[in-house]
């Protein structure tokens, strides 16, 4: 697993209706793309946004708490298809999931 967004200050969101993508800005470290969103949570967007990380999952290794804390997973779990899971953990600040199509 790359650590590359370990303790990262998240200091953008650009969300690209139109062509399902969603592009967080860092401080100092090279932007993250996601492709083929279909959903997304984020919460708590404050002047300091700092991450744990960034964690990828597929329905088979989501963690139980991730499930609980995001009812909006519930769809997607009991949807009979597979799909990328990123859970954005926070340190401070903004936090949330994003769920992206698996082709």
């Amino acid at each position: 697993m790359t650590k590359l967004y370990t303790n990262a200050r998240l200091i953008s969101i650009h969300h690209y209706h139109a062509e399902d993508k969603l592009v967080l800005g860092f401080e100092g470290l090279p932007e993250r793309e996601f492709t083929s969103v279909v959903d997304f949570s984020l919460n708590g967007f404050y002047p300091h946004n700092i991450l744990f990380d960034i964690y990828e999952y597929d329905l088979t290794n989501l963690p139980p708490r991730i499930a609980a804390e995001f009812p909006n997973l519930s769809y997607y779990i009991h949807s009979g298809e597979n799909w990328q899971i990123f859970h954005l953990s926070p340190q401070a600040g903004m936090g949330g999931i994003i769920v992206c199509a698996t082709f």
